[in-house]
């Protein structure tokens, strides 16, 4: 009773979310084209810094097949040094006055964020319109930010746990720019050159494709006329393009190995279609998720194959393998990290977990732990300026609503298992997944073998494709 009384009162403070409207609405147009930029905005009277953000929208999707990394490149090189200020000193302003700036690439966006101290709105505002429209593209630093990313990619090939995901990702996304990392591989960016990054600059740097975001403790009038400023010398352009890739996911468990050879400790990552933002199942889905494996300590995932058998060091699973939910069909993903001599039971014992989630749900009991627990956290999404306003931006961008805490609880409450295990047979499969294993290849040969010896020959899972790390990276 305690927890939803608690939820009853931080409810009761949330009154922006009945400005519903304000959520959705469009820029000024003239004949179809934006005559006024996109500004979404929260005032913050209390707030003693500024968070600004501008959103270009177009992302690693656009990146030619043989140079991935070349959005992340163009977003770097923005923030080394404009025309006017070398990168020490551009850095060394932004220092003095207060101020953090970086940025960050998604399969459709790509996001410049900052903060400063409110005394210093105005010059960090001038400040990131000279870094966007005026961005030295230095030689120099372009070399050098180049192989400071080149070192970056070689590390990964350390990370066992990021090497699964890797794998997985150049099966399931083959032949489309997601079948690697948005920062690239070795091979794709040594081939981007400086003349890329300026021609990638000026093809997606425009009118159109740029929005802005921002929470602060000034007027909105005040804070879209610094915004208009900048938005007006950006050249005309076209609307941005979504683009979609389809997933390519075998009908049966398919087994594919990252040999690391003397590995005590393997890496698994279990992969399969997931859901869209759009998706009406999407609320359902996360609610039996939080339960079977997405909520550390609680969920049955973690409660037995960490907690009862000692398989693993760590279980879980998630619906934003790839990032936050978007418009791109994403994975739905279960990794674990087990120790060489559980391997394969832990293997067959998660597929054993999920075909029995898909066929009975969730018990009343995880049911319920998991709507109270989602519905009692959810006010909190909307707490401070920037998360309001990062909710409208969201909204936007992918033309969802934003649900009020009283929508959102009235939603969860609705969820039965009945309804659970109808939207399961409806978006996932008990047995399309590909399953990427990072240990010493041998070693796992002879683990299925013997774990496998009763199992007829034709029924065993066994490793259909070997990668090595290297390649992986490259």
């Amino acid at each position: 009773m305690l927890r939803k009384t608690f939820f009853l009162v931080v409810l009761s403070s949330f009154t922006f979310a009945k400005e519903k409207t304000s959520f959705r609405s469009a820029p000024a147009t003239e004949n179809g084209v934006p005559v006024a930029p996109k500004v979404f905005y929260e005032k913050n009277p209390a707030g003693l810094t500024s968070d600004i953000s501008v959103i270009v929208m177009s992302g690693s999707m656009e990146d030619p097949i043989d140079k991935i990394g070349l959005s992340n490149l163009v977003a770097e090189m923005i923030l080394r040094g404009t025309k006017k200020r070398g990168r020490e000193r551009f850095q060394g302003e932004l220092e003095r006055m207060g101020g953090a700036l970086s940025a960050s690439v998604s399969m459709d966006t790509i996001q410049f964020s900052g903060s400063v101290i409110k005394e210093n709105n105005k010059k960090f505002i001038a400040l990131l319109e000279e870094a966007l429209l005026q961005p030295a593209f230095s030689e120099k630093d372009f070399l050098e930010l180049k192989r400071e990313i080149l070192n970056d990619i070689v590390h990964v090939k350390n990370s066992n746990n990021r090497l699964g995901g890797l794998a997985a990702r150049r099966e399931i996304f083959k032949g489309s720019p997601l079948e690697k990392p948005g920062f690239g591989s070795k091979s794709t960016v040594e081939k981007i050159t400086l003349a890329d990054v300026q021609r990638r600059y000026n093809d997606f740097f425009d009118r159109p494709k740029i929005i802005f975001a921002a929470a602060a403790p000034f007027s909105e009038n005040e804070m879209v006329q610094e915004f208009s400023r900048i938005w007006r010398q950006f050249p005309d352009g076209n609307k941005p393009v979504k683009r979609l890739v389809n997933l390519k996911v075998p009908e049966k468990p398919t087994l594919i190995v990252v040999d690391k050879p003397k590995t005590s400790t393997g890496s698994l990552f279990f992969a399969q279609p997931g859901i869209t933002i759009q998706d009406p199942d999407r609320y359902t889905l996360s609610t039996g998720n939080f339960s079977f494996g997405g909520e550390p300590l609680v969920s049955r995932l973690f409660r037995i194959v960490r907690g009862e058998l000692g398989w693993t060091y760590a279980i879980g699973s998630s619906y934003s393998a790839l990032g936050g939910l978007s418009g791109q069909q994403g994975l739905f993903t279960i990794s674990s990290t087990p120790s060489v001599e559980y391997t394969s039971k832990t293997i067959f014992k998660i597929l054993e977990m999920w075909r029995s989630y898909m066929n009975e749900g969730l018990s009343s009991d995880e049911l319920e732990l998991a709507k109270e627990s989602l519905i009692n956290s959810y006010p909190f999404e909307f707490d401070t300026a920037a998360k309001r306003v990062s909710h409208k931006l969201t909204s936007f961008l992918y033309n969802i609503p934003i649900l009020t805490p009283e929508e959102y609880s009235e939603k969860i409450g609705e969820i039965s298992n009945r309804k659970l295990k109808a939207a399961l047979t409806e978006k996932q499969k008990v047995n399309r997944w590909l399953i990427a294993l990072v240990a010493d290849k041998d070693v796992v040969a002879k683990d299925l073998e013997e774990y496998q010896k009763d199992v007829p020959q034709d029924e065993r899972l066994t490793i259909s494709k070997i990668y090595t790390p290297d390649e992986l990276v490259n």
